[in-house]
């Protein structure tokens, strides 16, 4: 089945080009995604993503001959898979030694860290905000510095250090509170 997306392409010659190439390699494309991903449904969204992208590039397509279209979807896919792999990761939480890769400041937060379990602190860090979570995620499980996180946030290196310290301290109090019973 051709994705929707075709169906807004204006000029019937762009529309014609993108639908021969679906018709032609998605089962490349799918391959690829699939490699990489290692889900039949992901794959599949990897491959619109592709589409979604080429269209962009009906231009530059039209100038290759069909070895290098072929060549540039499947890249376009690997890519675009690649992408869903990282973003899949960042999103999925935490493997089972994250408590030691949490570095601690105060016996407090020790015991705090320590009475918690993998699951609660799983579950306190997915309550956090947005920010929060983001930037735990990056210093603590991407292991980024504050020079990395910096750069991806576009901030300062000393604002990234005050983020992370600030969300390190709600994810304490938060357990804290747990623990508490409130």
């Amino acid at each position: 089945m051709l994705p929707l997306i075709l169906t807004t392409i204006e000029n019937n010659d762009d529309r014609a080009l993108m639908e021969e190439l679906y018709l032609r390699y998605h089962h490349l494309m799918y391959a690829q995604a699939l490699r990489v991903l290692n889900n039949s449904y992901a794959a599949e969204d990897a491959v619109s993503d592709a589409i979604e992208a080429l269209i962009k590039k009906i231009s530059l397509l039209r100038n290759m001959d069909c070895n290098k279209r072929k060549a540039y979807a499947v890249i376009t896919v690997r890519h675009m898979a690649i992408n869903l792999y990282r973003r899949h990761s960042r999103e999925t939480v935490l493997e089972d030694e994250f408590l030691e890769l949490i570095p601690s400041n105060s016996r407090v937060e020790d015991h705090v860290l320590e009475a918690a379990g993998v699951e609660e602190i799983k579950e306190a860090i997915y309550q956090l905000s947005e920010n929060d979570r983001d930037i735990l995620m990056m210093r603590f499980f991407r292991e980024m510095s504050d020079a990395e996180i910096s750069k991806e946030l576009g901030i300062l290196p000393a604002t990234a250090r005050v983020r992370t310290s600030r969300a390190r301290k709600h994810l304490i109090k938060l357990l804290e509170r747990r623990e508490a019973g409130l």
